[in-house]
């Protein structure tokens, strides 16, 4: 009796997880969300500028990357002036300019912020950086409106063509959102047709398209738009999103009934190939009026999305809180009286998400988006420590989080190659406390969690011995 009560208890537990992460008939990406929102604040440019870029600029010169994968920005048009000056060009291989809003009367465009005066492809250019064109389209409605009438797709397809040609522009990023599921054969066939229509032209040119990290309706063809495409970008947020019902981690990387390893393996299993398939990571969280302080707690109201640098500055004000369910921080604060509650990736979060990169092997990540970060170096040298052109470390513990210790941590160690390994816990007098793994693993990055409930407070050491050599990680623990 107890055993099917319990059965019951967990079922209830993961369905309330599914339809608190499932979206309703409201739902927009935080890329569309953004884009309205801007376009409240920022002029449209409806008309091309006269310039004169009958030649292209060329490349000027080409910068070694310090990164061993492909790191993907998107730029908002929205992003100040001069953030772009910020960027670390060392660490990124391609900025995706966004965009070219897409007039589905005619295939043309309402707007393409700027494209065409933008000083950030030359600037990108002279430091080894590509540039892409995103073109954004979003709803069922808008995307059948193109996807239905191939004179619409000619024209919006050599139009894009021009573009790139016309700022020596290094490929095309289509951001097709609500794709319906009627129109799941016509997408593969209108990226057929930019394939000839834009490579014809520019064969050098990249395409790429941006996808769902769950596709709740079945509308992408992935196997075979990944024969078209030099690269899908999966957009890996949104699990929880402005209007759910519950707040909770927008990229979690393990726990909950859908998360950031699901995807990827979904993906994978659907015959992407591991070297086209590039992860995206948000540097922004949301911030959800709540009922209470509670891990969780139902939504009083929509979500506010905090940029990465406002997020970090505002879980220094209050207390954060590493998840050790889904490996992403969260913050419950009092505002006017009234309980919120942000769920946020940080240097460590994200850390994470980039070690499940190099463990799939699959090409590299994007960022929703560039200028969140606000200039703060950390996030970028976390995407060069991670991604390093310079070789992987030697076998070794390369993380314990959160420090100090209160329950519950997480330690993350590299293998240089395939090891009999034992993990354990210390005390301040070399006593072994506790073994946190043991036995074989592959080469690479694994993480393994810890659990340290009933432990006087104090100085451990986390150990990691394989073969003759040991590598030890100082713990702090506080019991609470």
């Amino acid at each position: 009796m107890y055993t099917r009560v319990l059965a019951c208890f967990v079922l209830l537990l993961t369905l309330a997880e599914a339809v608190a992460q499932l979206p309703d008939s409201s739902f927009k990406s935080i890329h569309q969300l953004q884009m309205d929102y801007y376009s409240l604040f920022k002029p449209d440019y409806f008309g091309v500028k006269s310039y004169d870029f009958s030649v292209p600029e060329k490349l000027l010169t080409t910068t070694p990357k310090m990164v061993n994968r492909k790191v993907i920005g998107w730029h908002p048009y929205w992003a100040s002036s001069n953030a772009y000056q910020s960027y670390n060009y060392n660490a990124l291989t391609h900025i995706a300019y966004f965009s070219y809003e897409v007039d589905t009367a005619t295939g043309g465009y309402t707007t393409i912020r700027d494209w065409n005066s933008t000083p950030i492809i030359n600037y990108a250019h002279n430091r080894g950086t590509r540039v892409l064109l995103t073109v954004t389209n979003f709803g069922a409605a808008r995307n059948t409106a193109i996807l239905e009438d191939t004179v619409k797709q000619h024209t919006l397809l050599t139009t894009v063509r021009n573009l790139l040609f016309s700022r020596n522009g290094d490929g095309v990023n289509f951001d097709f959102e609500a794709l319906p599921l009627a129109q799941r054969n016509n997408m593969v066939s209108f990226m057929q047709r930019a394939e000839r229509i834009i490579k014809s032209a520019m064969p050098e040119a990249e395409l790429s398209i941006a996808t769902p990290a769950v596709d709740w309706s079945g509308s992408w063809d992935l196997a075979n738009l990944s024969k078209i495409c030099d690269y899908i970008i999966i957009m890996g947020y949104d699990y929880y999103w402005r209007g759910s019902s519950t707040a909770g981690p927008v990229a979690p990387v393990a726990g909950e009934n859908y998360n950031v390893t699901r995807t990827i393996d979904t993906y994978l299993n659907a015959g992407v190939p591991k070297e086209k398939l590039v992860l995206a990571v948000p540097w922004y969280g949301y911030d959800w009026p709540v009922v209470s302080s509670a891990r969780k707690s139902a939504t009083t109201g929509t979500g506010t999305a905090r940029f990465y640098s406002a997020a970090v500055t505002l879980a220094e004000a209050h207390s954060k809180t590493f998840d050790a369910t889904t490996f992403v921080p969260w913050v419950a604060y009092l505002s006017s009286a009234n309980w919120r509650q942000m769920w946020f990736d940080d240097e460590q979060s994200l850390k994470l998400k980039y070690d499940l990169v190099k463990t799939r092997d699959i090409a590299g990540v994007g960022i929703w988006a560039l200028s969140y970060e606000g200039g703060d170096p950390k996030i970028w040298n976390g995407l060069i420590s991670s991604f390093s052109s310079y070789g992987e470390p030697e076998d070794e513990i390369l993380t314990i989080f959160p420090m100090p210790v209160t329950t519950s941590a997480v330690v993350r160690l590299y293998l240089s190659s395939h090891s009999d390994i034992r993990l354990s816990l210390y005390d301040n007098s070399g006593r072994e406390r506790l073994i946190i793994a043991s036995g074989e693993l592959p080469e690479g990055y694994h993480s393994r969690e810890f659990t340290m409930t009933g432990y006087a407070t104090g100085i451990y050491f986390c150990v990691l011995q394989t073969g003759n050599k040991r590598t030890a990680g100082r713990v702090i623990y506080i019991k609470q």
